[in-house]
């Protein structure tokens, strides 16, 4: 039995976990979201598979966290960080977090995926989406391969300037809340404390408001159906995303 443990904000990484469980066919998903939630995490299975996108050159607080936290007792370990622009020293950071409890990451792999986190980047061009989502098919199916394989790699640890990139963006993200405004688009339907992963969003009267807990996965502005939520410079009239193949109602179950 496969365990698959994703976080995904915009359908990314859920997309390729989805696949990954499909090419196992004894796998079973695992939203980190809901299972860190849990008092005790214990981990068993055959093989296990963490999958995240990279932030900052690093890996998501809360991916680190339950890492952390959990009680791993697996034979085989898997990470897989998806990627719009770099993947960084995510997989380094994977494999210290690991080897600090006396685990063993035996494969890493990187899975190219569309740039989501357009305050910064902007919306990538029809075009280049569509060869990001063909890029991520392939990464992924190559992922499953090697995993129904037992393949291990090596995935060197140094690396300082990803790793103070990293630990720079967990420092500021508490304070980035600050940084969303919503506008008068907004009609509170109450997407965006739904599809939030990290319960960072709170309906208020006169719409939703942001909480320091902010992962910086960029789901809710880019699900706003009226597109009432920015961030930093974005604009309203930017083009949002989230993966063309996974609905909201797979990334609320």
């Amino acid at each position: 039995m496969t365990r698959i443990y994703y976080f995904s904000g915009t359908g990314n990484s859920y997309w390729s976990a989805r696949k990954l469980a499909e090419k196992f066919g004894d796998a079973e998903l695992f939203s980190i979201s809901r299972e860190i939630k849990q008092p005790h995490i214990r981990i068993e299975a055959d093989a296990t598979v963490f999958l995240f996108p990279a932030y900052a050159y690093g890996i998501p607080g809360m991916v680190r966290r339950f890492l952390e936290k959990a009680e791993i007792r697996v034979d085989y370990i898997a990470a897989l960080v998806s990627y719009g622009s770099s993947p960084g020293g995510a997989l380094a950071e994977v494999r210290r977090v690991l080897g600090r409890k006396k685990l063993k990451l035996n494969y890493g792999g990187r899975i190219p995926a569309v740039e989501n986190y357009i305050p910064i980047f902007g919306a990538q061009k029809a075009a280049l989406q569509e060869k990001r989502l063909a890029m991520q098919a392939a990464a992924t199916e190559e992922a499953a391969a090697a995993i129904l394989s037992r393949k291990g790699n090596r995935i060197l640890t140094f690396r300082p300037f990803s790793g103070f990139v990293s630990a720079l963006f967990r420092f500021a993200c508490p304070g980035m809340d600050r940084l969303f405004r919503v506008s008068a688009a907004c009609n509170a339907c109450g997407l965006c404390v739904r599809i939030c992963p990290a319960g960072a969003i709170a309906m208020g009267g006169s719409g939703p408001v942001f909480q320091k807990k902010c992962e910086q996965c960029q789901a809710c502005l880019n699900f706003c159906p009226s597109r009432a939520i920015s961030f930093g410079r974005l604009k309203p009239d930017t083009e949002r995303y989230h993966h063309p193949e996974v609905t909201l109602g797979e990334l609320f179950e």
